[in-house]
């Protein structure tokens, strides 16, 4: 049996969570897709759920994927960089980034992207709104696409901040520890 849930979620790591709950209740993620999960049903609690935003591309993808399988791990769908994968729960925990540098260096990639796509928005957002108020200008864009731009620019803001405060608790973890 399969069921499909529509879910949106600004945190990855809170979508990732609810993931693995549902593979505790025995719905086993196949695929997703823009707020789209789509479950197939299965042994309660067998697997491990994992969320990764990918940036390679090519032979590194490659690679990175082989790498992935070889330790066990299945990669069940990718969609715009952001790639879900299990792993069988008997086989031990499974992390994506086992120590704090490296955990530091994803969330560093995670900021850059959300401050991309803040900035891109938030710019077409105000180039969309100013054009509409310059009665100088003979093309007519809707200010409703920029109302748009500025709503999606404030979304990307929420995970970037949230990633943001987790990097900064993981530098201070790191700089008491040393």
């Amino acid at each position: 049996m399969k069921t499909v849930k529509f879910r949106f979620f600004a945190d990855y790591e809170k979508e990732e969570k609810w993931v693995n709950e549902m593979a505790a209740q025995g719905w086993h993620l196949e695929k997703f897709f823009l707020g789209r999960f789509t479950f197939a049903e299965g042994e309660p609690g067998a697997f491990i759920y994992r969320n990764e935003f990918i940036s390679l591309s090519g032979a590194e993808k490659d690679d990175y994927f082989e790498f992935l399988r070889d330790s066990g791990i299945t990669i069940i769908n990718e969609f715009g960089g952001w790639v879900y994968m299990k792993k069988a729960t008997a086989d031990g925990p499974f992390e994506l980034y086992t120590d704090t540098k490296s955990k530091i260096t994803y969330y560093k990639r995670l900021i850059n992207l959300f401050f991309l796509l803040f900035l891109v928005n938030a710019w077409m957002g105000y180039a969309n709104i100013s054009i509409f108020w310059d009665k100088t200008e003979k093309v007519f864009i809707s200010p409703y696409i920029g109302i748009l731009n500025i709503l999606a620019a404030l979304l990307m803001a929420y995970p970037m901040i949230k990633i943001f405060q987790r990097k900064k608790a993981l530098e201070k973890d790191q700089q008491f520890f040393e």
